[in-house]
C-alpha cells in the first residue's frame, strides 16, 4: 500500500455490482484498501464478499435516502470512517422520448442524480469534521451530444456537472483544504450498458490519482483518461490557456 492509500484507507464504491463498480472494488482491494461495496444485486455482492474480510458489502438503493444513510452507517461500523467515495451507481435504460412513460425520466434522475447526492451527503459531514476525504463522481459527456434513445441518461449526466461543481463550491478551501470532490468520465466501457469500449479494469489507473492526491489536488473539476476536461470552455479560451502555459 502506498503512503497515500494508507491515508485513504477505507473507500466506498456505489454501483458496486455493475461492471465498472465491481472492477473498482476488486482493484481497490488488491491495492490494499478496505472497501465497502454497495449495490442492489445481492448475488453479485456475495461474490465480492468472497474477496476477504477487508471487503464489506451492503445491498441498498442509493436513491432511497434512509437506506443510503443506513448503508454508510453500517460501513463505518464495519471498516471505520469512509475516507473516499466513488459514486458509480447509475442506470441507462434506452427509450425514445415519445415512447417513454411519464415516470421514465423521473426514475433515471432519481437513481443517477438524487442517488449520487444522497451518497455524498452521507459521507461528506464526516470528511469535513476530519478535514480528510475524497469524492469521485462517475460522470459522462453524454449530455453534449445525446444519442437517440438515451435522452434520460444524457440529462442525468448533464445534471451531475452542476452537482459536483456546486458541492465543491460550498466547501471552504481555507477551512477544509483536504476534502476534495471531482467528476470522472470513464469513457466508453464494455459493461451491461454498452457492448463497446475499454475493459472496466482499465479505469482504475486513471481514477486512482483523484483518490490519492494531496490536499493541493483538484476541486470541482472534470477528468477523462487522466487529463482534465474544461466543460463549456470556448476554443479561444483553451488556446489562450495553452499559450499562457507555455
Amino acid at each position: 500500500m502506498t503512503e497515500a492509500s494508507a491515508k485513504a484507507r477505507h473507500v466506498a464504491v456505489t454501483g458496486a455490482t455493475g461492471g465498472i463498480g465491481g472492477a473498482l472494488v476488486r482493484q481497490f482491494h488488491e491495492a490494499g484498501y478496505r472497501v465497502t461495496a454497495i449495490g442492489r444485486n445481492r448475488a453479485a455482492l456475495e461474490q465480492l464478499t468472497a474477496l476477504g474480510p477487508q471487503v464489506f458489502t451492503c445491498a441498498a438503493d442509493m436513491a432511497d435516502d434512509a437506506a443510503c444513510k443506513s448503508a454508510f452507517a453500517d460501513a463505518a461500523k464495519a471498516l471505520g470512517p469512509v475516507d473516499a467515495l466513488v459514486a458509480a451507481a447509475a442506470v441507462y435504460p434506452k427509450a425514445f422520448f415519445l415512447d417513454q412513460t411519464a415516470d421514465h425520466l423521473d426514475e433515471v434522475l432519481r437513481i443517477n442524480v438524487v442517488g449520487v447526492a444522497n451518497a455524498v451527503r452521507a459521507v461528506l459531514p464526516g470528511m469535513l469534521e476530519r478535514n480528510d476525504g475524497r469524492v469521485v463522481v462517475m460522470g459522462s459527456l453524454a449530455d453534449l451530444n445525446p444519442l437517440p434513445g438515451s435522452l434520460a441518461y444524457s440529462v442525468s449526466k448533464g445534471a451531475l456537472h452542476s452537482l459536483v461543481r456546486g458541492i465543491a463550491g460550498e466547501i471552504d478551501r481555507d477551512r477544509y483544504p483536504n476534502v476534495l470532490i471531482n467528476e470522472f468520465n470513464p469513457g466508453a466501457t464494455r459493461t451491461a450498458m454498452s457492448e463497446h469500449g475499454n475493459d472496466p479494469e482499465a479505469i482504475f489507473p486513471a481514477l486512482l490519482p483523484l483518490i490519492e492526491c494531496g490536499r493541493d489536488g483538484p476541486q470541482g473539476r472534470f477528468f477523462q483518461a487522466g487529463r482534465e476536461i474544461r466543460l463549456n470552455e470556448s476554443w479561444k479560451a483553451a488556446l489562450k490557456r495553452a499559450v499562457l502555459r507555455r
